[in-house]
């Protein structure tokens, strides 16, 4: 496993896919810098004094995290930054690894932009099925 370090790494990882646990909110992105598929996954992790005020509690939820990030198998070529909740200290281990299982193959069937793989992802706002091309939220009524 290894760890992102830059902050462009972090931001890049916050405009991607998202899920939200209990005791945590993993965010995912596939790697594109031209690195081989293959090349292995890359945790970062997050615990803001907002989070727990007490430095110790802190470094409590990172060492969890971490160790489940060890334990899992994440999907290689893709960044995850873990951002820690407070209930990561009260939650049972085994529970916060499944939880890390799931979040993974969730996040990692999601394009880099969010939508669902294979989904239709037009920008302009028109609806898959519209054959004219019209915005429907965007018509105004005259």
């Amino acid at each position: 496993m290894e760890r992102l370090k830059k902050r462009r790494d972090y931001l890049a990882a916050a405009r991607g896919a998202k899920a939200v646990r209990k005791a945590f909110i993993l965010q995912s992105r596939r790697r594109q810098d031209g690195r081989d598929e293959t090349a292995p996954a890359r945790f970062g992790f997050t615990v803001t004094r907002r989070t727990a005020r007490n430095a110790v509690d802190r470094n409590r939820i990172r060492r969890r995290l971490k160790e489940a990030a060890r334990l899992t198998a994440p999907a290689a070529g893709h960044d995850f930054v873990l951002i820690g909740r407070r209930e990561a200290l009260s939650v049972r281990f085994s529970d916060l690894v499944n939880d890390l299982k799931t979040a993974i193959v969730e996040t990692s069937s999601l394009d880099p932009g969010g939508a669902k793989a294979g989904g239709d992802n037009r920008s302009d706002g028109r609806a898959k099925n519209n054959p004219d091309g019209a915005h429907d939220a965007t018509r105004r009524q005259t």
